[in-house]
């Protein structure tokens, strides 16, 4: 401690840029972790208070997956002797059709019972609950909203209010206004209760309930009633808390969850680089000091613990400023991610704010020390073996002897086999991880050696470019190899971070634009919604002969998509007539079996035709069995075929639209596939069906670009992280390029003023220093993109086994590693500025006496 307030604290007060250049490094990879993990939190506590707000006094849902069932199975369960009040609910999201106000949630209940679950409290023209239920019944035009919705649109009871529905746009009136607080304050006020009754026609649920909410009796546990009902019901159906909903909802965030959990990991190791070049400079700019200290007594065991007592400090210093600023950055990106989720959602409310628990700060703060710790070990040991008498003297040159050398190659050598072995003789989700890190461990230890070779191969080019200047930056790069090394990894971490992600970016990209080739060959879509976010509208059977009887249209295939849960991964039962659509879409790639085989057997109703992906989570193969849950007992089915499909991100399976009605004992569609006779129109037949059922019915008309255009819009923006790694990787190649030639400076400053007093101009000096800045860059972006390289085949096939099951063809985002060439080589003349403009701006007096 007396060494460090004597000795340590003067020298940071001395060198402020290189404590901040030192604490920024760990700052950053804290920030990323902290902002991440408080952004998830923020959203699943939002869920979670949205749920609970919502349920009310609910304490057992039932559904059936989101077809929903039919209203029948309500008295079975108001029947089962445990259950005290049972409600049937719909819930449905629709546009407030006014700007800036997002969607509204639609709660559609039974008010006659309801009140037993819900606390409506309601400000009309009688305060209180609603005085007489069946008054609100009996008009189907009737809504409540709540007060703060009316008070940001100027509505009040009784105003009209004019909402799109299945059946066209439709006038609803304000019956009342629910007081702030508790059910009132779910989806931020966007919330409007309607009759559930009513919602069946406005929604185009024909009989069909969402769910139940129920309380069981007195005197009955919740797991007794939950025992119950699932006997009473059978294998069709879910009975579950409410906050099993957030289970859901958190699996939806798990992708996202892990990316940037593997980004703050890349960041802290990045930071890890930093400290250790930033300590690199401490230890050479008080090579004197250290001799002092050594000539006085000062053993090497209290020398190494002076700079890693150092490191500790600022590895505490980092970790509490990287606190602070990922508190900052969580709130924009908690409404970037909750953002993403009203995409699939429909409605959220706006995130709210989370503390930040004990253990996460004491695991952060430990991190941040370890890692600060652990960076300084090599230069604090360093600086402890030195010979006093050498470390007196300046200009020493560091250097990696043949033996070192050796010793990191035969590591990494090793290093890289263990690697290939993890990822290819097991399937064990640890054993591939240990294999993607052993990747990381062969970068660091041939980071040195490649740094050193590249530097030579550069050489003959530095002096092309500038003789003298290119000769001082040469000698200066190879002079130190550990401190250009420790910069071009750092570098090169930060851009493998960026190539990885972009690489995935690119990969999904290039996927999905050639399955829709494949696939979305109609020229019309008529949709129930804009876009793909919401289950709320669906069509009626009904409307599919009224569409064929249309002038211009050859054929309709209806599909419906309905979203069920098996094993925790939410997959898509995508229901069609198999044989028309299987003929139109021939262009996909067949993963296992006969393509004319599989879809003859699945439309014929004797199994089911499954995607590549779903194949993978699931682990089925050709012949298996599919077990699915319906409202009508079991079905089991094999697989006829595997085919390649990114419809869902966790898999699809493809149904005979007859055997999905038959089981699930629903008709109606969300989408219509429209073939145009030729010669046909597509503008003049979509003008025909928005003439036909534009008044009476809710619906878009949709070419294949707009569907096109909609879908990669989702996707891209899922990988609109890229865009901050790309920051992190530019920020990262400043402050390592910065502390790389600050302690170059100070190496060479003697030099330096040798070179100005025999006539040396200021001009070449800078120059020099530019040249071996953007030296470093190139050594760090061509290891960047090698290790990057390596980081995306590692990133797919993570991609693959662990979240989406998607085996996404390898492709190197070569627009994104052309545009990080001009952005890190303009880095890196910035980061030179300061340093060069320091050391032709120093007396030539003073930089001779530096010896």
């Amino acid at each position: 401690m007396i060494l460090l307030r004597l000795i340590s604290w003067p020298d940071a007060r001395k060198h402020v840029l290189r404590s901040l250049l030192t604490t920024a490094g760990i700052m950053l990879g804290i920030a990323v972790f902290i902002a991440m993990h408080l952004a998830n939190g923020s959203i699943l506590a939002t869920f979670g208070a949205t749920v609970d707000r919502i349920a009310g006094s609910t304490q057992l849902q039932i559904s059936a997956g989101e077809g929903g069932f039919e209203e029948d199975v309500l008295e079975k369960v108001q029947a089962v002797p445990q259950v005290q009040v049972a409600v049937p609910v719909i819930e449905a999201v629709v546009s407030t059709g006014r700007q800036g106000q997002g969607n509204l949630k639609i709660l559609a209940v039974d008010m006659t019972g309801d009140g037993n679950l819900r606390e409506y409290k309601i400000s009309g023209e009688q305060e209180g609950t609603v005085e007489d239920p069946l008054v609100f019944l009996a008009q189907p035009d009737s809504l409540i909203v709540s007060k703060e919705f009316g008070a940001r649109n100027a509505l009040k009871v009784n105003d009209p209010m004019v909402m799109s529905t299945m059946d066209g746009e439709k006038r609803f009136t304000i019956r009342g206004m629910m007081r702030s607080g508790g059910l009132a304050s779910a989806f931020g006020g966007n919330l409007a209760v309607m009759d559930i009754y009513a919602a069946q026609k406005v929604f185009g649920r024909g009989r069909r309930f969402d769910r139940i909410d129920l309380r069981v009796k007195e005197g009955t546990t919740v797991e007794e009633g939950r025992r119950a009902l699932i006997s009473a019901l059978g294998p069709g159906f879910t009975v579950e808390a409410p906050a099993a909903r957030n289970r859901q909802f958190e699996s939806l965030l798990r992708v996202y969850s892990t990316s940037m959990t593997v980004c703050s990991l890349f960041a802290l190791f990045i930071g890890m680089f930093m400290i250790y070049n930033s300590m690199l400079i401490a230890v050479t700019q008080r090579r004197k000091e250290i001799g002092i200290l050594r000539a006085l007594g000062a053993t090497r065991a209290q020398i190494q613990l002076l700079f890693l007592g150092e490191s500790a400090v600022t590895g505490l210093v980092g970790s509490i400023l990287g606190l602070v600023l990922g508190e900052l950055v969580a709130a924009r990106l908690s409404g970037y991610v909750s953002g993403l989720m009203q995409g699939i959602y429909g409605a959220m409310e706006p995130p709210q704010s989370v503390p930040l628990e004990p253990w996460v700060l004491v695991l952060t703060l430990g991190t941040g020390l370890v890692a600060s710790v652990v960076s300084a070990v090599i230069p604090a040991r360093q600086a402890a073996r030195v010979d006093p008498a050498i470390a007196l003297q300046k200009g020493q040159t560091q250097s990696l002897d043949e033996q070192e050398s050796r010793a990191r190659q035969i590591g990494a050598g090793v290093a890289a086999l263990a690697s290939i072995i993890c990822l290819y003789v097991s399937e064990a989700r640890a054993v591939f991880y240990i294999g993607y890190m052993l990747i990381a461990v062969v970068a660091v230890l041939l980071a040195p050696t490649l740094t050193m070779w590249l530097a030579k191969a550069m050489r003959p080019m530095l002096l092309v470019v500038a003789p003298v200047e290119g000769a001082l930056a040469a000698e200066s790069l190879l002079r130190a190899p550990r401190r250009t090394s420790s910069t071009a990894a750092a570098l090169m971490f930060s851009l493998a971070m960026a190539i990885g992600l972009g690489g995935l970016a690119r990969s999904t990209l290039s996927s999905v634009e050639d399955w829709m080739s494949a696939t979305l060959n109609a020229p019309l879509f008529v949709t129930a919604t804009e876009g793909a976010e919401t289950a709320s509208f669906h069509f009626p059977a009904a409307m599919l002969p009224e569409l064929r009887a249309i002038n211009g249209i050859e054929e309709v295939e209806p599909v419906r998509n309905l979203k069920v849960n098996m094993s925790g991964h939410t997959v898509l039962l995508l229901s069609t007539d198999l044989r028309p659509f299987s003929a139109r879409t021939r262009g996909r790639r067949v993963i296992a079996g006969d393509y004319d085989v599989m879809h003859r057997l699945a439309s014929e109703g004797k199994g089911v035709v499954v995607s590549e992906n779903f194949a993978e989570l699931q682990k089925l193969k050709q012949g298996d069995l599919l077990r699915l849950t319906t409202a009508h007992g079991k079905l089991a089915l094999p697989v006829t075929g595997i085919v390649k499909d990114y419809s869902e991100q966790e898999g699809t399976i493809f149904m005979e639209r007859s055997l999905y009605a038959r089981y699930w004992n629903d008709e109606s569609a969300d989408v219509f596939r429209i073939y145009l006779k030729k010669g046909a129109s597509a503008d003049d037949v979509k003008r025909t069906i928005l003439g036909r059922f534009a008044k009476d019915r809710r619906l878009f008309v949709l070419s294949t670009e707009d569907v096109k255009r909609y879908v990669l819009g989702v996707v891209d923006q899922w990988f609109s992280l890229t865009y901050i790694q790309i920051a992190i990787a530019v920020l990262v190649s400043i402050l390592g390029i910065l502390n790389t030639l600050t302690v170059s400076i100070t190496e060479r400053k003697r030099e330096l003023g040798v070179l100005r007093a025999i006539g040396g101009l200021m001009t070449q000096v800078r120059v020099a220093i530019w040249l071996e800045a953007v030296a470093v860059a190139v050594v760090g972006l061509v290891l960047g993109f090698a290790l990057g390289a390596a980081n995306l085949y590692y990133t797919l096939q993570m991609v693959r086994r662990d979240f989406t099951g998607m085996a996404l063809g390898y492709e190197f985002p070569s627009n994104i590693a052309l545009a990080l060439i001009p952005i890190i080589l303009a880095a890196a003349v910035i980061a030179a500025f300061s340093p060069a403009e320091y050391a032709v701006r120093t007396p030539i007096v003073e930089a001779l006496e530096y010896e």
